[in-house]
């Protein structure tokens, strides 16, 4: 009985001593994070440029975008029906996928569409049908 109320002591100093080891990674973290000063759209432009790596043409393009599109989502934050929330959030990015198609070459548009979490190009013509 010993052995195992020594073993579950030993088991919980070694958990708090990781906790602890965690918290100096998540205050620096926090600090970075906390210090870049960045609208949505921006963030999302730059992810975007990163992950698919973009043009400085196509960023420009997708920067103008993007704040279009927070523009739309901030207007539509306002409407009070939610039903109307959901049907106006599906058009913008449908139309922000439309576009983005425009803008984007055919292995950008399939990474972005694998980040957005949809697996097929054809899923994004369905939904403008």
């Amino acid at each position: 009985m010993k052995k195992y109320i020594l073993a579950g002591l030993f088991g919980l100093i070694t958990i708090s001593g990781f906790g602890q080891q965690l918290k100096v990674t998540d205050d620096r973290l926090d600090k970075a994070v906390l210090s870049v000063n960045l609208e949505g759209y921006e963030m999302a432009s730059i992810e975007m440029k990163q992950e698919l790596n973009l043009t400085q043409e196509q960023y420009a393009q997708v920067e103008q975008l993007n704040k279009e599109r927070y523009q739309q989502l901030i207007q539509a934050q306002m409407v009070e029906r939610p039903e109307e929330v959901q049907k106006i959030y599906y058009r913008i990015k449908t139309s922000t996928d439309n576009a983005l198609a425009g803008i984007l070459s055919e292995d950008q548009l399939q990474n972005y569409l694998e980040l957005e979490g949809q697996q097929q190009k054809s899923y994004m013509t369905d939904m403008v049908e």
